[in-house]
């Protein structure tokens, strides 16, 4: 009898063990199962995002080709002669921009281009949206942005030979030839100042007909009774309008009741100055933002051929050479910006467009540009400058060139810079 009980306690005691077995089996079962389910969507997962990263970049490259070729498109092509023809070349080059089924790798993208009715300047804004597919065909992506063109002015060129906020001294034999127009029909204008301008040595101002000789002067030869303006010595200084000199305009700024501008980069580019940034990303947008003006020399007659706007951030030194072209058609001069650093011209040195020495923070002292021009340098078009100082010394002159005023033109396509418009970028 007492056999039979503990065989029977044996007997109960292996089936718990048994039963405790088969449910701690069936628990981890159950956990490989739902590990290897867990870890099967995690490779579904991480699949579709590889896939969808493809299919991503694809679609941003896609855009980037699209948009590119529209900005190709613009410069090659946009002539704003008048609104009809401004409207059917912008579809022209609209059309030209969207692109079907295009091969990137081992995907492709398509870009549709669409108006959106809204207006910069003369040129409409423009939606892009391009859709990227994998290699596989599983997987798409959309990215869409906003796009227009900028114009490198904020209105005319300037059409000054030279705008200083500032005194002004003409020194040596410093030579301008006036704007025959500038105030006005039949009313000239050379120097434009908000301070004095002074005129000193052999300086002279002329018209276009009387800037000749060998090196090209308004004094040569000396005594020319043609000019509009011949310096003296000692120094002749104007404060107000002085009828002998008529092409010389020291003016009161226009919060002062004059006309001369308050803030010149607000004149030339058409915004603040501090949204100053704007234009230089513009520049470096075009790979012209620049330390210092040796790639601008390298450039040479072709400087202005991408865009015309460099801006320079160190110490620009030329001497020597020909930077922007004008003898071609279409002319391509350059807009030459030097942030708070020196201008140095030496040697037989032509540059054809607009000099812009700028002043980024006029209250602070300890940075300002400055200018040093000597030899036979020739600018055609205008010197700007944010501040005045000592007399311009050396033999060198400016040239007003109604031919620079064209090819500034806002009807010139490659006077316009591509641009993103700001919060348009999205991508689902």
């Amino acid at each position: 009898m007492l056999m039979k009980q503990l065989t029977s306690k044996s007997v109960q005691k292996g089936a718990a063990t048994l039963f405790v077995s088969v449910v701690i089996l069936v628990i981890m079962t159950v956990m490989v199962i739902f590990a290897a389910r867990v870890g099967l969507l995690e490779q579904k997962i991480s699949a579709n995002d590889i896939r969808y990263k493809e299919a991503f970049a694809i679609a941003d490259g896609g855009l980037d080709f699209s948009t590119q070729r529209f900005a190709s498109e613009f410069q090659r092509l946009y002539n704003g002669t008048d609104a009809t023809t401004s409207t059917n070349t912008l579809a022209t080059i609209l059309a030209n921009s969207a692109v079907s089924n295009q091969a990137l790798g081992d995907g492709n993208f398509t870009v549709t281009t669409t108006n959106t009715g809204s207006v910069v300047g003369s040129v409409p804004i423009y939606t892009f949206q391009s859709v990227g597919t994998g290699a596989d065909g599983t997987a798409t992506a959309t990215i869409q942005r906003q796009i227009t063109m900028s114009y490198v002015f904020g209105g005319s060129a300037p059409d000054v030979p030279i705008i200083v906020g500032g005194s002004v001294g003409t020194g040596g034999n410093f030579n301008v030839v006036a704007n025959p127009n500038g105030a006005g029909d039949g009313v000239p204008v050379s120097v434009w100042s908000n301070g004095s301008i002074s005129a000193s040595s052999s300086s002279a101002t002329c018209y276009m007909e009387f800037y000749d000789g060998n090196n090209a002067q308004c004094s040569n030869p000396s005594g020319n009774q043609e000019n509009i303006t011949r310096g003296t010595n000692p120094a002749t200084t104007i404060t107000n309008h002085d009828a002998t000199k008529p092409d010389l305009i020291p003016d009161d700024t226009v919060s002062a009741g004059g006309n001369f501008p308050d803030d010149i980069f607000n004149f030339v580019f058409g915004m603040s100055r501090s949204d100053y940034l704007i234009k230089k990303n513009e520049a470096a947008l075009n790979g012209q933002l620049v330390s210092d003006c040796s790639s601008i020399v390298t450039a040479g007659t072709d400087a202005g051929d991408n865009h015309p706007l460099w801006w320079v951030e160190g110490d620009c030194s030329i001497n020597g050479g020909t930077i922007g072209d004008i003898s071609s058609s279409p002319a391509s001069p350059i807009i030459l910006v030097v942030e708070d650093s020196e201008f140095s011209v030496s040697g037989n040195s032509q540059i054809n467009g607009i000099v812009y020495l700028f002043d980024k923070d006029p209250a602070d002292a300890t940075e300002a540009p400055s200018a040093s021009m000597t030899g036979t340098t020739e600018i055609q078009g205008s010197f700007i400058s944010d501040v005045g100082g000592a007399a311009m010394g050396g033999s060198y002159s400016v040239v007003y060139n109604p031919n620079i005023i064209d090819a500034f033109s806002p009807t010139n396509g490659n006077n316009y810079s591509f641009s993103y418009v700001p919060g348009s970028w999205r991508d689902y």
